[in-house]
Formats: C-alpha cells, structure tokens, sequence
C-alpha cells in the first residue's frame, strides 16, 4: 500500500516495505524517515534525519529482527527503537481489585504485542488491546511539520472498574561523548530508581545536573561520557515541571533530537542513560511519563498513579523534533526548538 498524503504544509508518503526482516510500514516527509513495526509493539524502529543521513534511534547489528515474547523479558528482544511502556515499566504484581495479583510484565504489556495498524491519508493509527487488564491504547502518528513527529494517545477503559496504569515513552536514541542533556530549569531534584555503580541503591536522591554521591564523587548529568565509563544512569525528576521537554544536542555536528509534550496530562520525566555499562550499547532514552519510579506499585504508593475511570478515557500528545542547531536551551509545544 502506498499513500501520499498530508497537508499542504507537511507532505506525507506511507508506503509499506520492510525493517530488516519484518514487515514494517515507511512514513516520510521531505526531512524525516520513519519505520514502524506493527506486530512488535508498533515500534518505531528506524528514525532516519534525511539531510545528514544520520540515524536517530539506537540499533541492534544484524539482519533479522528479534521478536519478544508477552511478557518475556524486555531484554530478551529487539532493545532498540521506541517503544511504548504500559500500564507499567518495572515488572510488578497488580494489587486492586479486581485484578489483584494479576502480574504486570517487564516494561508493560502493550511492547511485545502485535498492534492493528490503519493507514488514513497522512497518518498511521495504530491500536493494542490489553491482555490481563482492561484496556485500548491507541497511538496516531504523523507530521506535524517536514522536521517535526506528532504522536496523539488514547487509552480506553471499558470495564464497570477504574483501572489506574501508567504510560511511558521509552525512545533509545544514539548519542555520542558530550551530548548535552537540556531540561526545563525546575528540574533540578532527582531520584535514583536503577541500582548501579555511580549513584548507587534504589531511593538516592541528588542534584540535578551535578550529583554529588556520599563518597564524595560528582557526576555531571547534563552531558554523556565516555564509553570507556561502562557506567549507566535510571532516575526521574522529582520536581513538578514547569515545562514538558527535553533536548539531546551534539555540540560538535549541531545533531538535536528534542521532544516536548503537555505536563498536565504528561508530569513527569525519567532519563535512562547507557555509557556502555550495560550490553557495551550507548544510547540514552528520555523517557516522558504520566507516573514516576518505573514501578506500578511505586507510583500508586505515592499517590502519584493516574487512573483511567470505568467506561473512560485519557489523551495526550508528544512531538518529536529533529534538527540541525546551534546552541538550543528550549522546545515550544508545538515542536520548535529555541
């Protein structure tokens, strides 16, 4: 199938073809090439910047493409890409009624399912039912502008019970030494929530962008170190933000990756970084999110777990924007980096 499509200010070609070996379907505008995979959690498995030819999302070497299995181990498939995180990140036991002691798999559920995919003009809707809890998410990507990603959620609960889940973006993107990491001024306070040689156990709270750890050492969160480090960072923003958006800047190619998304119905931010600590990969993943600490139970135990109501809804946005820049300090909401 081929479409092409879109409004006279962001033309739109959808083809179908392929990534690696699964069937996948191709959106591009005149700046950005896209790949989706429908049968794996609707990944978004390739992001191709056009002008440099320079491929945004972190990939896994090989030709064939690793399918995961419902709630096998996230590990245990294609690490790569964006995938969508729901109703939870960190494997965990639901604890309400009538669910209660259902089990939430690693990184949720929707990741590792296949998604229906409809192609309607300029954009693909794609949508995943849930298995083990009452639920429709539905994720409709399409341009916003030539540079610019605009990804539109819904999620549905049509059972007679509230059902409190969380949503997550969990976007790996390639990153090299020195990248900076840009965030909204108030985000200043952290919390650890993945164990590990810098910052320590689970819990650890810090400063944001210099952490100064009780053995006296202090790292430098804003920017991204050296392979050579094997180190890797988990935390979340514990301040309540006054902007939603995050930038990744290369000084030395003026590379900038930058996602921005509405904080009243996105509060919160987490930022998973891999300096080669974990598989020797190099990647780092800001991650939006509608509830803190990666864990289901975590969030609802704070009282920081949103609830989608009995016979309800829930619907957001995120833009995603690539480009060549300066010196950025800011995104605006509709995707422009200042």
């Amino acid at each position: 199938m081929n479409s092409s499509a879109g409004t006279p200010e962001t033309p739109t070609h959808i083809s179908t073809g392929k990534y690696k070996d699964v069937d996948a379907v191709i959106v591009e505008s005149e700046a950005l090439r896209l790949a989706v995979v429908p049968d794996s959690g609707a990944k978004i498995a390739s992001l191709i910047h056009k002008k440099t030819g320079r491929e945004c999302l972190f990939q896994a070497p090989g030709e064939r493409f690793r399918r995961g299995a419902y709630a096998a181990p996230f590990e245990s498939a294609e690490v790569t890409g964006f995938d969508e995180m729901f109703p939870t990140i960190t494997e965990c036991l639901c604890d309400v009624e009538p669910w209660a002691g259902a089990r939430m798999p690693d990184h949720g559920e929707v990741w590792s399912l296949p998604w229906k995919c409809e192609i309607t003009g300029s954009e693909v809707r794609a949508s995943v039912h849930g298995v083990r809890f009452p639920y429709v998410l539905t994720r409709t990507l399409s341009f916003a502008r030539p540079n610019t990603v605009l990804l539109r959620y819904r999620t549905e609960n049509p059972s007679a019970c509230d059902f409190p889940a969380m949503w997550a973006a969990h976007p790996l993107f390639n990153m090299t030494p020195g990248t900076r990491i840009i965030v909204p001024q108030s985000a200043r306070h952290i919390m650890n929530t993945e164990p590990g040689p810098a910052l320590g156990g689970y819990g650890g709270r810090f400063d944001f962008p210099n952490a100064r750890t009780e053995d006296g050492r202090e790292w430098d969160l804003s920017r991204i170190g050296p392979r050579e480090r094997k180190l890797y960072f988990k935390y979340f923003f514990l301040d309540a933000l006054e902007e939603g958006f995050t930038i990744l800047h290369d000084p030395s190619t003026r590379e900038t990756v930058a996602l921005v998304w509405a904080i009243e119905q996105v509060p919160y931010l987490g930022m998973w970084i891999n300096e080669g600590g974990w598989e020797d990969w190099f990647h780092v993943a800001p991650e939006p999110c509608t509830a803190p600490f990666d864990r289901w139970d975590v969030a609802r135990q704070w009282g920081r777990l949103p609830v989608i109501p009995a016979f309800g809804s829930q619907e957001w946005e995120m833009r995603i924007t690539v480009g060549l820049i300066e010196n950025p300090q800011r995104v605006d909401l509709d995707g422009t980096i200042r």
